[in-house]
């Protein structure tokens, strides 16, 4: 039993979208900025064209990359940056080290930084891009007279996006705080879902316990104590008292079983699943049950080792379902079991033709029990198939196909019994 599915936010497109207008917005910023960047520059600055071009698309290049590789976009625009400072320093013109389309970019930078990475790495690029003026400068001796170009550039630089990777950084930090916030909601609401599951399941074993187990353990006191309470009992009554026993203790231990799986017990009662070699058993006890069964299984065959041993759980339980089926809706009808090979799938039959007069009259197919149901579900979990239906004769077939190795399994259901 897994726990039920956590509904989907019902607004996840909606932030795809804004991400993707972001993402837009952010490459017509760097074709704008590389456009205007690299003429003003080579005017201004009298930067050669093919280096003012290079600069330029190395600065636009790193803004639209930063969301993507933040940490390689910002050392490459810093470099940028540097040598667009060493690039112009043989000119007169200003703002310098750091041009206005160096500040703007430079800004732009530090907002994409502070909304889509984290505080310290804009904090980072924010103080190296303000030493950086400084280097600039102090490697430029010819430039240290003009304090007002340089002072303006440096102040523009530190003052001017401190705020905006500031304000970048708190608007970051809200929409991180908001997704952490949102994934706690989601796992609160999958631990609830654990938790009632949980719940479910222990509910269910103690209706279980309540009221199969109870009637089971009645039902075998009852064959057990009826030799002594009754006289003269016949020999073939006493057989059929033993074997209604020793079914209702079968019942009982695989309840007792189930019912520690459902509690998720650690020291619950385990013991092998059913198998191919159980089939005899199964046949005999059906048989005692006053049904006559045979049973055509060639050992040779079908090799237990040759048979996944889920495979031979699925045989197991549908030959178990449709004897009781037998047992239910025609009682006393003789009935065949084979089970083997064809091709390379793993063919089961389970053939009944009809009561014999007298008996109590059959229950229409598929009459809303669960049988055939969980039959089907076993089957088509791994990958076989299922053909059941009446048969001229007045009795009924099922008949199943199955991988020997299923290369995909999925957890059947619970629960064996149930009519069809």
């Amino acid at each position: 039993m897994t726990a039920p599915p956590v509904p989907a936010p019902s607004n996840r497109i909606r932030p795809s979208w804004v991400l993707i207008g972001i993402r837009v917005g952010l490459v017509v910023i760097a074709v704008t900025l590389f456009t205007v960047a690299a003429p003003v520059t080579s005017i201004f600055y009298d930067v050669p064209v093919p280096l003012s071009m290079l600069v330029s698309a190395v600065l636009s290049v790193s803004i639209g990359l930063a969301p993507l590789f933040p940490r390689a976009s910002s050392i490459a625009h810093l470099a940028g940056l540097a040598a667009l400072g060493l690039l112009t320093a043989p000119s007169t013109a200003g703002p310098w080290p750091v041009p206005v389309t160096g500040i703007i970019g430079l800004s732009v930078l530090l907002v994409v930084l502070g909304v889509r990475s984290t505080w310290r790495l804009t904090a980072t690029v924010w103080a190296a891009s303000a030493v950086l003026v400084l280097v600039l400068v102090a490697v430029t001796p010819g430039r240290w007279g003009q304090a007002d170009v340089w002072a303006t550039s440096f102040v523009v630089t530190a003052g001017d996006t401190l705020i905006l990777a500031a304000a970048a950084i708190v608007i970051g930090q809200r929409r991180s705080i908001r997704e952490e916030l949102a994934e706690a909601r989601r796992d609160a609401e999958l631990e609830q879902a654990r938790r009632r599951s949980v719940e479910e399941r222990s509910r269910i074993a103690r209706e279980l316990h309540d009221v199969v187990a109870h009637s089971m353990s009645v039902v075998h006191m009852q064959a057990e104590s009826a030799p002594y309470r009754v006289a003269d009992l016949a020999p073939e009554a006493r057989a059929e008292f033993a074997a209604i026993a020793e079914t209702s203790r079968t019942a009982l231990r695989e309840m007792r079983q189930l019912l520690g799986t459902l509690r998720g017990d650690a020291d619950a009662e385990r013991a092998p699943q059913p198998r191919l070699a159980d089939l005899p058993s199964l046949v005999q006890a059906t048989r005692a049950a006053g049904i006559p069964v045979e049973l055509r299984l060639d050992t040779d065959d079908v090799a237990e080792d040759d048979v996944d041993r889920l495979a031979q759980l699925t045989v197991y339980r549908v030959v178990q379902e449709a004897l009781g089926n037998v047992a239910r809706h025609a009682p006393g009808a003789s009935t065949v079991v084979t089970v083997g090979r064809h091709g390379s799938a793993l063919a089961v039959e389970v053939a009944n033709t009809a009561p014999p007069a007298g008996t109590v009259p059959a229950a229409p197919p598929d009459d809303g029990g669960f049988g055939l149901a969980g039959m089907r579900e076993r089957v088509a979990a791994l990958g076989g198939t299922i053909d059941h239906a009446p048969t001229p004769d007045g009795g009924f077939r099922v008949a199943v196909g199955l991988p020997t190795r299923p290369t995909r399994a999925v957890r059947g259901p619970a629960a064996d019994g149930g009519d069809r």
